[in-house]
């Protein structure tokens, strides 16, 4: 498949998204989220819901996410700067995904990452912000970096799980978590 193919097709299943969930009862916002498949075939949306509100330039966040949001986790450096495989199964992770808030030192660590993030096609999920404005801020600083709002606590049970309390971090799609990503050029990857 040809880079404007997959690029066309993504567009295309994130358009079709934004309409479905643009069509759910006004109602619908304001219950907290129900899982209603959590099994072997399940995938997070997160990841992908970062293409749907990526935009800068939306006037708001998509209709329906209640802020301030807030989690357990806190700013901070993994112990050891990296965590072993394991942790997520890597087939469903289609490229990296990051972990931050709107705190100082997510925009510091974001400044210092943001190329390599990019390279990586990286997309990130916010797991704190204080108000709509704060991921705005966030959200313009990411340089047209995919972000999501996240709510809900399952990202944030499986890394506490695993003894991770910190973010801004990483998660590689081998499924190594770290503070600092490489880039591919640094790997050797074209």
């Amino acid at each position: 498949m040809s880079a404007l193919h997959f690029w066309w097709v993504t567009r295309v299943l994130a358009r079709l998204s934004l309409v479905a969930l643009t069509a759910l009862p006004l109602a619908a916002p304001c219950a907290d989220l129900t899982v209603i498949h959590d099994g072997a075939g399940s995938v997070p949306l997160g990841t992908y819901y970062g293409h749907l509100v990526a935009g800068v330039d939306q006037p708001g966040v998509l209709p329906g996410t209640k802020f301030p949001l807030a989690s357990r986790l806190q700013p901070g450096q993994l112990a050891n700067g990296k965590v072993g495989k394991g942790l997520f199964e890597a087939h469903w992770l289609a490229h990296p995904i990051f972990v931050l808030g709107t705190d100082k030192l997510s925009f510091q660590w974001l400044q210092l990452h943001r190329q390599t993030l990019t390279e990586l096609g990286a997309s990130g999920l916010v797991i704190e912000a204080g108000s709509e404005t704060d991921y705005k801020d966030l959200q313009a600083f990411a340089g047209g970096l995919s972000l999501a709002p996240v709510r809900g606590d399952w990202l944030e049970r499986k890394l506490m799980s695993a003894g991770i309390t910190v973010y801004p971090l990483v998660v590689m799609p081998d499924g190594f978590i770290t503070n600092s990503p490489s880039s591919p050029s640094a790997l050797g990857v074209q």
